[in-house]
């Protein structure tokens, strides 16, 4: 029998080991459900943030790689445009940004969509359940090369964002020699690192007369606002950066582009450039968790909870993310959670 329980726990460390292999070996997965993929009526469909959709689709490669009952497919934030998320379902425009994918979601069912992707919490009232599975930071980004210092505090960031500081020459504690109108850029309304960075600042303002009326796909410095942008600032997340920079996991216009998030906040290094992660060392102020947000319905039906569980449930309870995912999710730049995957917020 010793001999038995040895080698299952020799080959389950193998096994593991592999998966661990394997997921840290993934370039940039797959956008949306591969092509001439179309998701079934019992799979599992993902609409929402940009800022976790590229490790979604990392987990989607990696969870049907292991043949489960009910795969599981994330649809990106973008292009525009109209989608049919699964077999049978609706047809839906795109959600873009944690806002619209939960309102996606609460707008329409299982047939439809899942799950929302989100990088916020849930705001108070809330009917769904948040699940974390993650930590994220965000900081600050500016056009590499440009007017912006290499440092800002809390105070002068706020100030940038509520219109007190408009020229780099004017910021209280990091100013430079620069006499040029900062260029103040945000996400979309939808987006929830626009909500969490504000919110963040102490900001609860809808507009601003500085901010510019152009909003930027996030975590995306390539757009053509930024480009020659010597003024440009721009939150960021900053595990999506160190997924695009270190863990090679930007394509196409996700990528930094014209701008860069090696930078300090209150002094702090914003990026671990050495080991190349986000600084965890930056205020708490700034770090949030990345969520999974399901219906609290569909999390106790008999039908579509197993389904969800079974992907994102708590380790003890048979979850895959939470039981397999922390490779993954430091492969993507997160921060696995040191306790708390798979919970349900709000409540238990």
């Amino acid at each position: 029998m010793r001999s038995v329980t040895r080698k299952f726990a020799m080959a389950s460390a193998i096994a593991a080991a592999s998966l661990g292999v394997a997921i840290a070996s993934l370039g940039p997965a797959a956008a949306d459900p591969p092509s001439g993929t179309t998701p079934a009526s019992t799979d599992i469909v993902s609409t929402g943030s940009d800022t976790i959709q590229a490790f979604d689709n990392g987990l989607s490669a990696a969870y049907n790689a292991t043949s489960p009952a009910s795969k599981y497919y994330s649809w990106d934030a973008t292009p525009a445009g109209s989608i049919v998320p699964k077999t049978g379902a609706a047809t839906i425009a795109r959600p873009n940004g944690s806002g619209a994918g939960i309102t996606a979601l609460n707008s329409n069912t299982s047939a439809t969509v899942d799950i929302a992707r989100s990088s916020r919490g849930p705001n108070t009232g809330s009917t769904d359940w948040f699940i974390p599975f993650a930590t994220d930071a965000v900081g600050w980004s500016a056009y590499t090369g440009g007017h912006a210092p290499s440092n800002l505090t809390s105070a002068e960031l706020k100030g940038i964002y509520n219109c007190t500081y408009t020229k780099w020459n004017a910021l209280p504690t990091d100013p430079t020699t620069s006499t040029d109108t900062i260029q103040v850029f945000l996400p979309q309304t939808s987006s929830g690192t626009r909500a969490f960075f504000l919110a963040a600042l102490g900001i609860t303002a809808t507009s601003e007369p500085c901010w510019q009326t152009v909003t930027p796909e996030e975590n995306e410095g390539t757009d053509a606002a930024f480009a020659g942008n010597t003024d440009a600032i721009y939150p960021y997340s900053l595990s999506h950066y160190v997924g695009q920079v270190y863990d090679g996991k930007g394509s196409g216009s996700d990528e930094p582009g014209a701008l860069d998030a090696l930078r300090s906040l209150d002094s702090v290094p914003q990026i671990d450039t050495a080991n190349k992660v986000w600084n965890s060392n930056l205020s708490l102020t700034y770090t949030r968790n990345v969520y999974h947000v399901v219906r609290q319905a569909d999390w106790a039906n008999a039908t579509e909870g197993p389904r969800l569980k079974a992907l994102l449930n708590r380790s003890a309870a048979g979850g895959w993310l939470c039981a397999n995912g922390s490779t993954l999710i430091s492969s993507y730049g997160f921060h696995a959670l040191a306790s708390g995957c798979g919970t349900l917020q709000p409540g238990i």
